[in-house]
């Protein structure tokens, strides 16, 4: 991913102690083009231990904006993963290079099984009554996926996947926390694509199934 990472929120820029221009950074609420609903930027603060965010800027070498907006997202659905419009999050005061969340969407053909993913997954990943398929991986990766028909130059795809990428150490393994975040920017996008209805993503994230 090109482009330089810059925190703004639209708000003036603020002298610092050593005299430099330190910009705003983002709430909870307003990062994601503003789709976390309250129960997911509480989420959000308690994965990161923060409640000072910032997320990519610049544009990608095909000159798609890396700063995520529902409407880029759902026009790259069919798109190269080079070309998709992910929701990249960090933490606004650590420094880090590495991404707190990484959220990106895909339309699909299929989706996964829970009972035969269960069935083979690692000892520690969870399984939620979510969607079609969502499931969390210790402190790593959070999948979902849910019922939305879209047309694109791969044909048309029952099936969108959101994925979360979390980059180890960067966040507490809440593996319902990290969902509740998907599921919040997920409805948003479902909501876009005008198939809120069939994607069966609930305001309130359930309890992860029974191991």
């Amino acid at each position: 991913m090109t482009g330089v990472l810059l925190v703004t929120s639209g708000a003036t820029a603020c002298g610092g102690d050593d005299g430099t221009e330190k910009p705003d950074a983002l709430s909870a609420s307003q990062v994601c083009d503003g789709t976390l609903d309250t129960a997911a930027a509480a989420a959000l603060e308690s994965l990161g231990g923060t409640d000072r965010f910032a997320e990519s800027q610049g544009t990608k070498r095909s000159g798609i904006p890396n700063t995520f907006s529902l409407e880029r997202a759902a026009e790259t659905l069919h798109a190269k993963p080079t070309e998709k419009n992910d929701c990249v999050i960090y933490k606004a005061d650590d420094g880090s290079d590495f991404p707190l969340l990484d959220i990106s969407f895909q339309s699909q053909k299929s989706h996964p099984d829970t009972v035969e993913e269960d069935r083979a997954s690692d000892s520690g990943e969870l399984f939620f009554p979510l969607g079609l398929f969502a499931s969390a991986k210790g402190d790593k990766g959070s999948t979902l996926y849910f019922a939305c028909l879209t047309e694109g130059p791969t044909g048309t795809m029952p099936y969108v996947k959101a994925d979360m990428y979390s980059a180890r150490d960067q966040v507490n393994p809440d593996g319902r926390g990290r969902l509740t975040v998907l599921n919040s920017v997920s409805r948003a996008l479902a909501d876009k694509l005008g198939c809120a209805a069939e994607a069966n993503l609930p305001t309130n994230v359930p309890d992860a199934l029974p191991e």
